[in-house]
């Protein structure tokens, strides 16, 4: 994980406040922003909980759509954290090494490219790392999880990128968190979106 945080750090002395720093060569980032919260359906008053916000693109892109939205992002890398809470100082951003350093619940959680670089030097332990994750964040949100991530179906990999089996998530996501789940291939051919809901609650004859 050491050199993840070290990989990023560069990135942002090199590239500055960019998609770049984020290790996102191609931009796009308003493709995935877009299938990561297509499903909420609040026009205001509701919280967003970024994970892996990176230097919070995610921000603004909310608040172009959404009133009063409640953002909060989390990250693992210090300088990103810095650099957020002096350009957002309304917000609340996390200094965080897992999801149990967060206090608290969610309307929304949402990961853009969080895991698609190895944590470790094997992709199994990595995977492990990821699921462990994921279930950690789900018990976080009281509506959806949503993230972003590259597709095992490629012709070319970069020695450490972690590209995940769809079907794979997917039962596991079936399995241990909630079967009502959207997947989202449609909008890049080398990656997907899998939202993830929490089940309805279910009210008592009385109320």
């Amino acid at each position: 994980m050491k050199h993840l945080l070290t990989m990023y750090a560069d990135a942002f002395r090199r590239h500055g406040d960019s998609h770049e720093a984020v290790l996102w060569p191609k931009g796009r980032q308003e493709e995935r922003f877009h299938a990561l919260t297509r499903h909420i359906r609040r026009e205001k008053d509701f919280s967003v909980l970024d994970y892996g916000c990176g230097l919070a693109h995610l921000k603004p892109f909310l608040d172009a759509r959404y009133r009063n939205v409640a953002y909060a992002g989390a990250d693992a890398v210090d300088v990103f954290i810095e650099a957020d809470r002096k350009k957002y100082p309304e917000a609340v951003f996390h200094h965080v090494q897992s999801p149990v350093d967060i206090e608290g619940e969610y309307d929304y959680i949402v990961s853009s490219g969080a895991f698609n670089i190895l944590y470790t030097p094997g992709p199994d332990e990595h995977r492990a790392i990821v699921l462990g994750i994921l279930e950690q964040l789900f018990e976080k949100t009281r509506v959806y999880l949503s993230v972003n991530m590259m597709t095992d179906d490629v012709d070319f990999r970069q020695p450490d990128a972690y590209h995940q089996n769809v079907t794979e998530l997917y039962g596991f996501a079936c399995e241990k968190l909630s079967r009502r789940l959207v997947l989202d291939q449609s909008y890049l051919p080398y990656e997907f979106t899998l939202t993830i809901w929490k089940e309805p609650v279910q009210r008592s004859e009385r109320s």
